[in-house]
């Protein structure tokens, strides 16, 4: 347990803080998934500054920490988180280039606030994210796919935290960026998750189009169509995560159609259930805990793992209610 009101205080002393100090927090109503307890202290910085001034508060006291965006790929547990959550969501302007070739996003924004931002200023190429849940911060980090394209397809660059410490044990916070390489990105796999784990992603510039009045028209129909799509394919029905395991072209299909086949598809646990619908969603029909997701997640690997070999690697992520230091 940490001293929350030491973190608060520590901040104030440190700079002039933009944001909010949120005590007792109740976790679930930010999740997709809707599950989960509360933590001891949520940070919401409403600037980059102010995001770096936290930064370094908490590391100068030895805090560990979370860094959450929109929350949409993660199972918060039923007792709670007793570490300091940091929030992206206050993050969330967005600016073009001169050119009209760039778009800067905050970490949290939406998708939907930057296709509705699109659409307002005539860019297209980012339609095929349209629907998609959580923040642009967490789609970064985990390289979301929607419709045949992934983040890295249309990234140029992100802003990043960065803490260093000096020769005197001092710790401080900087901004730095990272230029696109293909090379560090694959299927659902980013340098956030590697090379720049400890990180938090802070801003994210896209590469868009300036379209002209009948594309417009064409993008916004695109993009509409791939909302009714997620509709139609019940992605909105229940709270969910989307997508619960990683495709792996190894195993020669996609996921939810080897969790069919095993006949799982409607195995319910709690208030959990295999989408009666899809295979690789899992859904909270209402009651569900975090313990019955994590179960059913596993019974469905150990289930397709003695059918088929296959272990099914989750891309949900299920947070612990400690951080060992």
């Amino acid at each position: 347990m940490y001293n929350v009101r030491k973190i608060e205080e520590n901040i104030n002393m440190r700079g002039d803080f933009q944001g909010t100090f949120l005590y007792d927090q109740e976790l679930a109503p930010r999740t997709t998934f809707k599950v989960g307890g509360r933590a001891q202290i949520l940070v919401e910085p409403a600037s980059v500054a102010s995001f770096l001034l936290v930064l370094e508060s908490l590391k100068s006291l030895d805090f560990p920490h979370l860094v959450l965006g929109g929350c949409s790929n993660v199972v918060v547990p039923d007792e709670g988180i007793d570490y300091p959550i940091l929030s992206t969501l206050g993050l969330n302007t967005i600016s073009l280039s001169s050119d009209g070739r760039l778009l800067r996003c905050g970490a949290g924004c939406s998708w939907k606030q930057v296709i509705d931002f699109c659409l307002e200023h005539h860019l297209g190429g980012l339609e095929n994210f349209s629907g998609l849940p959580g923040s642009l911060g967490g789609a970064t980090f985990m390289n979301a796919r929607c419709y045949d394209a992934s983040v890295s397809d249309v990234l140029e660059q992100v802003d990043f935290g960065q803490l260093t410490q000096d020769e005197f044990g001092k710790w401080s916070a900087s901004l730095q960026t990272y230029k696109m390489n293909p090379a560090d990105w694959d299927y659902k796999v980013s340098p956030f998750q590697k090379q720049l784990v400890q990180c938090p992603v802070l801003a994210v510039t896209l590469k868009v189009q300036p379209l002209d009045e009948a594309e417009v028209q064409e993008m916004e129909k695109k993009a509409q169509s791939f909302v009714a799509d997620r509709q139609q394919k019940g992605h909105f029905s229940y709270p969910s995560a989307g997508s619960v395991f990683k495709n792996n072209r190894e195993f020669g299909k996609p996921s939810g159609k080897i969790i069919d086949e095993a006949g799982l598809r409607g195995l319910e646990l709690g208030g959990a259930q295999v989408a009666p619908w899809h295979g690789n969603f899992i859904i909270n029909r209402g009651n569900a805990k975090a313990s019955d997701i994590q179960q059913l997640v596993q019974r469905v690997q150990d289930e397709v793992w003695k059918k088929t070999g296959f272990f099914l690697e989750p891309e949900i992520i299920f947070l612990s209610r400690s951080i060992k230091t």
